[in-house]
């Protein structure tokens, strides 16, 4: 058992075991179902070469139910048994005769993968640990296994059947993909980290709001350094832009009014340390740079950073000892737009300090054009949970598992 108090792949004996694993393979996909980014897939090689002695099978969602993007694992499977040296085998059912029968004859060195978790409606729904473990999902699955890796970090702020319902059941430890996360998230807010910086951006306002309550409040971080749409809620509530500009939000109506609210409050407390952009990207006539409070921000919305807000951020940045990063700082869709976001991630590169960033499309972009920083991690809700001081559901439930079945653990 680690210190954080949950088991991880070194305390427990695989070899000839039946092991259930559940990853996230949940990946972005184009129009026609194909899947766009493979990371969330290929990521999982190392965790599936430490199970080479053992019978795996692997579970995992893709998408939410009654979403396009909620389909079948096949194309999944195909990319992971191109990623992994070992035979994968596709079997499109869950809790079915199918499924059974392909448990039971899974051999020593071979994965099985099994249909999308969130076809089954239950592990769509949050429900405590006591009340997972009597799900179909779990009472069916469970007593053919041995052992139960959680290695999927990105939904471990989820208490969802395939998640927290297993390690009530089963002696469960960390994958590799989870222990390496979490000790990258432990290492960002250590206090030999402070001062810390916090970078974001996106445009869903809701999911940031809170982390920068508690990490401001708490002095997890020192300054945020605030882009791309969220930026403008601030920007609005300065008065320095029109309300229209807060268009592309993801929040409307009365819940985007009370986030407004919620800034208010949090810029009078904290205006020195909210540090927002001072010039921006429009489109006009192709890429233009203006200052804040150009009267041309009447008309056209902000679409990225300027220049100056740059050098701006990447001086703070430099000064920093940690850096977590959060979502784009434009509309990275369009490549005119796209620099803020990459200028960003190459001043987090180039700087002192540990830098980590919180998935999503900010990870994507980092992993695609080569940027390295300390640790792109495959989550961003899960990220922002911990930032924002909330246990982790998935993490909680293996240091339950580890004191259920502390007399399966290696001495």
């Amino acid at each position: 058992m680690n210190q954080r108090g949950f088991c991880v792949m070194d305390d427990f004996d695989f070899s000839g075991k039946k092991v259930l694993v559940r990853c996230d393979f949940n990946s972005p996909l184009g129009e026609n179902g194909e899947i766009l980014e493979f990371m969330r897939i290929r990521v999982y090689k190392k965790t599936f070469d430490r199970l080479k002695d053992a019978k795996v099978v692997a579970i995992s969602h893709q998408g939410r139910l009654g979403n396009p993007d909620c389909v079948s694992l096949a194309n999944h499977a195909r990319i992971l048994a191109e990623t992994i040296e070992q035979k994968v085998t596709f079997v499109n059912d869950l809790l079915g005769e199918k499924a059974r029968k392909a448990i039971e004859e899974v051999d020593v060195g071979e994965v099985v993968v099994l249909e999308n978790t969130r076809f089954q409606p239950e592990d769509n729904e949050n429900a405590s640990p006591e009340q997972h473990k009597e799900s179909d999902l779990v009472k069916t699955l469970a007593p053919h296994f041995d052992y139960f890796i959680n290695d999927a970090f990105s939904v471990s702020h989820r208490s969802q059947a395939s998640v927290v319902g297993f390690p009530m059941v089963l002696p469960s430890c960390a994958g590799l993909v989870v222990a390496n996360e979490m000790e990258a998230m432990y290492k960002a807010v250590e206090p030999q980290n402070k001062p810390a910086v916090y970078c974001i951006g996106g445009k869903k306002f809701k999911e940031v709001i809170k982390v920068m309550e508690v990490t401001l409040n708490n002095n997890t971080v020192e300054y945020a350094l605030v882009g791309g749409a969220v930026a403008h809620v601030f920007l609005y509530v300065r008065g320095l832009v029109p309300k229209e500009c807060m268009n592309v939000m993801e929040e409307k109506g009365d819940e985007l009014a009370k986030l407004v609210e919620r800034a208010k409050k949090l810029d009078e407390k904290f205006r020195n340390r909210i540090l927002l952009p001072e010039d921006i990207a429009i489109s006009f006539g192709g890429r233009e740079e203006a200052p804040i409070g150009d009267p041309r921000l009447e008309r056209y919305t902000p679409m990225d950073i300027g220049e100056k807000t740059i050098g701006k951020f990447t001086e703070v940045m430099n000064n920093a000892k940690a850096i977590i990063s959060k979502g784009p700082m434009g509309a990275y869709e369009n490549p005119i737009f796209l620099k803020g976001t990459v200028r960003t991630l190459i001043a987090m590169e180039n700087a002192p300090g540990y830098s980590l960033i919180g998935g999503g499309h900010m990870g994507s972009i980092a992993f695609d054009l080569g940027i390295r920083v300390d640790h792109i991690s495959t989550a961003g809700g899960a990220v922002l949970a911990f930032m924002s001081g909330e246990p982790l559901p998935g993490i909680e439930v293996l240091k339950q598992s580890a004191q259920l079945f502390k007399d399966k653990i290696n001495k």
